[in-house]
């Protein structure tokens, strides 16, 4: 007889914010709404919530469908439940619908495992439910720290793993846009290209790279640690990076970087994919902020295997991480790519997309070396 497949979630963040949020809710509406959408007058809440960094979940039981779907609701900033709202502004609000269409657009131009979404409700006044929510199917699969960890994995697992993330990967860099920008839903339900996100400190939608790579010069004039800095060489350097950046700008278009778009997923890492227990990934979740991207950045915020070598100014692979590119060409090969994610990862512009994220965090390294690199073979 089959087992009934085990959740491990443990949830990572209970803390008072997460709890007052929980309060806030209002469940017994939240149930109301699932047995509407689902058809199913017996849907049930299976277990207790669990918290993660930006939302709370709740799984619900709907036995018409032999299915479960999960309920998932942002955690309110203020321990105070009066806020009436005040917290969840109109850019939330626009994340949020872009994430459905995001999730839409990947489950209908490619083969990557998203939730489904059944319903949600964006606002917090007139909504009975107390708070936004998002209601979409519960996939069977559990992250792997909740299962013990990378270092449980086998050689034939961790292969099994690392060929599927090389395939989502692929997948996502070939259902490219021709836009630079969120994705978002038109009045009909169609998915378009809409502005990035205000926490990017972009407008957009855009149309070339050059116009991307200015904007983010624009937006990252003073790198935010740069007090800690005692190097005056390694000071020097990363002051001078978004300046060098903004000098190569007109050099990008030029080098067969336009036209299509990959969409990133900003937190591309094994929290956001879900395995079963053979270790086959069975979903990819947590699609906020994600949006359309240049090549270059794409290749360097997805990858998992190689580290920056500040003494080379590359990327430094171990095995796994050769064995990662060999996985990608494999893959492409069996794919009609005007690009190649292969050559974009390994390119002097995705180190330059590297770099980018390196700076955005705080950690300094080398620029100059890059850019001394990115000049020499643009």
């Amino acid at each position: 007889m089959t087992q009934p497949f085990r959740f491990r979630w443990t949830g990572q963040h209970w803390d008072e914010a997460s709890e007052n949020t929980f309060h806030a809710t209002n469940w017994d509406a939240l149930l109301d709404v699932t047995r509407r959408l689902s058809g199913d007058a017996k849907c049930v809440f299976d277990g207790v919530y669990h918290a993660g960094g930006r939302h709370i979940v709740r799984r619900i039981a709907v036995p018409s469908r032999q299915s479960k779907w999960i309920a998932r609701i942002p955690i309110m900033p203020s321990p105070n439940p009066e806020s009436e709202g005040s917290w969840w502004t109109s850019e939330q609000q626009f994340t949020m619908q872009s994430e459905i269409a995001t999730m839409k657009y990947i489950a209908k131009t490619t083969n990557i495992p998203v939730p489904e979404v059944f319903g949600y409700n964006i606002c917090v006044d007139a909504n009975p439910v107390g708070l936004p929510y998002m209601l979409m199917h519960c996939i069977e699969g559990n992250m792997l720290y909740d299962l013990g960890g990378p270092c449980i994995l086998n050689s034939e697992q961790s292969e099994r793993v690392r060929k599927s993330i090389a395939s989502i990967q692929c997948q996502l860099f070939g259902a490219s846009l021709n836009q630079i920008g969120c994705l978002v839903l038109d009045s009909s339900g169609e998915v378009g290209i809409g502005h990035l996100p205000a926490a990017f400190g972009f407008q957009g939608p855009f149309n070339l790279p050059a116009d991307y790579f200015s904007s983010w010069v624009g937006q990252n004039p003073k790198f935010k640690n740069l007090q800690h800095l005692n190097d005056l060489s390694l000071r020097h350097a990363t002051e001078s990076f978004p300046g060098r950046l903004g000098s190569v700008i007109h050099k990008l278009n030029a080098n067969g970087l336009c036209g299509r778009y990959p969409v990133l997923h900003p937190d591309f890492f094994m929290h956001n994919i879900l395995l079963n227990d053979e270790f086959e990934v069975v979903g990819v979740i947590d699609w906020e902020y994600a949006y359309s991207v240049p090549i270059g950045v794409f290749a360097a915020r997805i990858n998992m295997f190689a580290r920056f070598d500040s003494v080379k100014a590359t990327l430094d692979w171990d095995d796994e991480g050769a064995q990662y590119i060999a996985d990608v060409e494999r893959m492409e090969g069996n794919m009609d790519l005007a690009h190649k994610l292969c050559k974009a990862i390994t390119s002097p512009v995705g180190i330059l997309g590297v770099c980018m994220q390196l700076y955005e965090e705080g950690t300094a390294v080398p620029f100059d070396k890059v850019m001394d690199k990115i000049e020499r073979e643009l």
